[in-house]
């Protein structure tokens, strides 16, 4: 890959390597979101549908070779929100225009916009990236929206 340097082809190979369970030089495109996820591409479910991943195991391999492509697109894709424009969308429910906004508005947000979470996902997400809400119930967003950004968290249990 011409637009890559030598030593991000090696990221690449390592962390490939990582998802290639079965040391066939192939994954399952079941990994393939976690994979770009691994090299620090911020992806949505969607995308990695369009670049070929698949939901369930066992349906579609992809090699190296024709990983690398992949990465290279994906990569360079202006697809994906900055920290600003989410800040910008979430001033909407910034009703006292201090910076905060209801806990409660966040979670109906995460569950019924853009790639919907469950509300288990939510409770995960809150308590791995939530500052702690004030006594009305309010959180300050910009610390949530940052947070969750700077990735990456640790698993729920």
């Amino acid at each position: 890959m011409a637009d890559l340097k030598s030593y991000e082809v090696e990221e690449c190979r390592a962390a490939f390597e990582v998802y290639d369970t079965t040391g066939g030089g192939k994954i399952d495109c079941v990994f393939l979101g976690s994979l770009l996820r691994a090299l620090d591409v911020t992806v949505t479910e969607d995308t990695v549908e369009k670049a070929g991943g698949t939901k369930a195991a066992d349906q579609k391999m992809i090699s190296f070779e024709d990983f690398l492509p992949i990465y290279s697109e994906i990569r360079k894709s202006k697809d994906m929100g900055q920290i600003e424009d989410l800040l910008e969308g979430l001033k909407v429910y910034d009703k006292n225009e201090n910076g905060t906004m209801m806990g409660a508005e966040l979670a109906h947000v995460l569950m019924s916009l853009g790639e919907k979470l469950s509300d288990k996902e939510v409770d995960d997400v809150f308590a791995a990236c939530c500052p702690p809400e004030d006594e009305d119930g309010y959180i300050k967003y910009e610390t949530f929206v940052r947070t969750i950004l700077a990735g990456p968290h640790p698993e729920p249990k």
